[in-house]
C-alpha cells in the first residue's frame, strides 16, 4: 500500500511509499516542532505527526489537506509557517536526531509536492467540519494535561500515539 495527500480541487496527488510516508512526517515533525510558536501552528505540526503509520495502520494515513486544522484568519499565516517548515527541511535541520539517514533527493521531491499542493489551497475551500472535529478530538484526549507536550528525545510535539519518530 502507499499513501496519498491531495488537495480535492487538483488532479495532482502527492503519492508516497509507507516508507517514503514514515520519513516525511518525522522530518516534518522535527523542524514544525522546533518552529511552531503559535497554538494554530502547533495544530498543524500535530494533525501531521499523527499520520503515525505504527500506530494507525501502514499506508492508510493518506490525507486531504483541506482537512487539515486551518484557522480560517490566520490560514495564511499557517501556510507561511507551513512553507518555512519545509525550507527548514530541506535544509536538512533536526536529522541528526534519526536513527537513520534519509535519502534526500525522496524527501526533497516529496516537500516539493506538499508545496505545491498548499500553494493552490484558499481560504474557502477549508473542510470546516473535518477542522471542529479535529479539534474537538483533539481537546478532548488532551483536556487534563498541557496539550502542547513534547518527545524529551526528540523535541517533536507529542500526539495521542506519543512520539512519532520513537516508533521508528
Amino acid at each position: 500500500m502507499a499513501n496519498t495527500i491531495y488537495y480535492k480541487k487538483d488532479p495532482e496527488v502527492l503519492g508516497m511509499s509507507n516508507g517514503l510516508t514514515s520519513v516525511f512526517i518525522n522530518v516534518l515533525g522535527l523542524s514544525g516542532s522546533r518552529l511552531a510558536v503559535k497554538n494554530y501552528e502547533k495544530n498543524l505540526i500535530i494533525f501531521l505527526l499523527e499520520k503515525d503509520q505504527a500506530s494507525v495502520g501502514i499506508g492508510t494515513v493518506g490525507f486531504d489537506i483541506c482537512e487539515m486544522p486551518w484557522d480560517i484568519d490566520a490560514f495564511k499565516e499557517q501556510k507561511q509557517f507551513l512553507f518555512h517548515v519545509i525550507d527548514d527541511v530541506l535544509l536538512k535541520n533536526g536529522w541528526n536526531k534519526l536513527s537513520y539517514n534519509p535519502n534526500y533527493d525522496m524527501v526533497a521531491n516529496s516537500m516539493e509536492g506538499f508545496r505545491k499542493l498548499l500553494q493552490k489551497m484558499q481560504v474557502e475551500d477549508i473542510d470546516k467540519e473535518a477542522v471542529q472535529e479535529w479539534m474537538e478530538c483533539f481537546e478532548e484526549e488532551r483536556k487534563d494535561i498541557d496539550k502542547y507536550l513534547v518527545c524529551e528525545i526528540h523535541n517533536v510535539l507529542l500526539t495521542c500515539f506519543g512520539c512519532q519518530v520513537c516508533h521508528d
